[in-house]
């Protein structure tokens, strides 16, 4: 009979049982005997649990692949035993996967409080194999030793290959690389993404072209639906060109379209869609998209939120159009509010934020009475008490006379953004006489959000007199939170 040796990091080769035995026998205090005793007793414990899981591991490869991954990540002891104990719980039908172990007192300790463990020389071997395979021991010096001598093979033979040879034998394992990932990595990107997305998510949800069938407003009677709440949204605010390569050139007539998925239905929710038979025209001055959306309130979570661009220049002919920006957009919690992301033959400029615990304003105007605009050109924007300086754009019109449709509401290029519940809405109403703002005159008006309802105020410039509605709506978690509430 053999006493076994266990091997415990602070003692190095010392082992407990040892220790034990010298601590009784040089006579040192109960306390210390019992103390070693109870430590000793605790890592045969811990071993045999771990001799139930080398065993598993011999049976189900899955089971000895998770021990070497656990031996792997987890140093600290506490976390192992943990892991063992619910690995054991696991296997608590498999009784007979653990050898038997012997208790006998050892010769050299005399008392009953100092028990001792023993095991013969064959289980103890048949422990050395066991833990041998959960990656304990000598085996991680092997492998590393047999990595080693595998990288250097690799190396000798790498060596002997020319740098042409080497690039052929590459091309061979990843297949060939489109020349779009070269010349213009994002699109390419894009393409990608779009492809994957057709691949994982079509069946769920519908094609990728498919946009939100959920309006603005669809929560805004709170009663209606009590599983709508306010919720963290993506604000938009501008979306800008930037730098032109050639062959483009200012002006640019742009078309195409801007598009961002939420969580709700995970269908396209359009920021800017134009025919090419109605582009708009940028110029070096005026270089800025005129925004239509979002169209309702983008909900968003810890998740990236994808922003999705397919913009092109018309030419004089069809066969002519070039593409301006197609690319993939990543909007992640905690990142940057401004991104500026180059193409091909652009750099496209984004500017937004994520509001917290927001709610949806959709805006709209009426014109009560009729007059003449006082200036040239006028704008409609709104912002919000928390990012004041930063103004969205509702509507930007030239000449004399409001933009109205046949019931008196002003036509306004986009009406929803999102307010923090415990923020101020800031609706604003500008005169302008010129290219620059002097002899501006403008009306300011500063709303309270609320979790459904409506507010409206009165505003007039010059002798337009007109009636301002938010209508306020908190925010679905997913299409059955809307489907609840019709």
């Amino acid at each position: 009979m053999t006493t076994m040796i266990l091997a415990d990091p602070a003692r190095g080769e010392i082992g407990l049982a040892e220790e034990v035995a010298v601590a009784a026998k040089s006579g040192q205090q109960k306390n210390r005997v019992n103390l070693l005793t109870e430590e000793f007793l605790e890592l045969l414990e811990e071993e045999e649990a771990g001799r139930k899981i080398a065993h598993k591991a011999s049976t189900d490869p899955n089971a000895y692949q998770a021990c070497a991954q656990a031996d792997d990540d987890w140093s600290d002891k506490e976390e192992q035993h943990e892991a063992m104990e619910l690995l054991k719980h696991n296997m608590a039908d498999d009784d007979d996967a653990s050898a038997k172990f012997e208790a006998v007192a050892p010769e050299e300790a005399t008392g009953d409080e100092i028990r001792m463990m023993r095991i013969s020389e064959e289980a103890a071997e048949v422990a050395a194999e066991e833990m041998m395979m959960m990656g304990f021991g000598g085996l991680a010096e092997e492998a590393a030793e047999e990595a080693a001598e595998s990288w250097e093979q690799k190396r000798k033979r790498r060596g002997d290959l020319s740098i042409d040879e080497m690039m052929a034998r590459t091309r061979e394992m990843v297949g060939k690389v489109p020349e779009e990932a070269n010349t213009d990595h994002n699109a390419y990107c894009a393409r990608v993404y779009r492809k994957d997305w057709d691949w994982l998510f079509a069946p769920l949800y519908g094609p990728f072209d498919k946009t939100t069938s959920i309006p603005p407003s669809c929560c805004s009677h709170h009663h209606r639906n009590s599983l709508a709440r306010p919720q963290q949204t993506l604000q938009i605010f501008s979306i800008k060109v930037g730098k032109i390569k050639k062959p483009l050139m200012w002006p640019l007539h742009v078309f195409g379209s801007v598009a961002v998925r939420d969580k709700v239905d995970h269908n396209r929710i359009m920021v800017f869609h134009r025919q090419r038979e109605n582009c708009q025209t940028l110029t070096k001055k005026d270089r800025s998209l005129m925004l239509t959306g979002p169209t309702r309130g983008v909900v968003v979570d810890v998740h990236p939120t994808y922003i999705e661009v397919d913009l092109k220049v018309k030419g004089t002919t069809e066969s002519e159009d070039m593409d301006l920006s197609y690319l993939v957009v990543a909007s992640s919690p905690g990142g940057p509010s401004y991104r500026a992301e180059a193409s091909k033959r652009s750099t496209l400029e984004l500017t937004y934020v994520r509001m917290y615990d927001s709610v949806e304003a959709a805006i709209s105007v009426k014109l009560k009475k009729d007059g003449s605009w006082p200036g040239c050109r006028g704008l409609f924007t709104a912002s919000t008490a928390s990012l004041e300086d930063m103004e969205i754009l509702l509507l930007a019109f030239k000449g004399d006379r409001l933009p109205v449709d046949g019931k008196g509401m002003i036509e306004f290029s986009r009406r929803v953004v999102s307010v923090e519940l415990r923020g101020k809405l800031i609706f604003s109403a500008k005169a302008l006489q010129g290219s620059d703002e002097k002899g501006v005159r403008r009306v300011r008006k500063t709303f309270t959000p609320k979790r459904a309802g409506k507010s409206k105020e009165n505003i007039k410039i010059g002798s337009c007199e007109m009636e301002v509605t938010v209508t306020w709506s908190l925010l679905p978690s997913c299409k059955f939170d809307y489907d609840s509430s019709l």
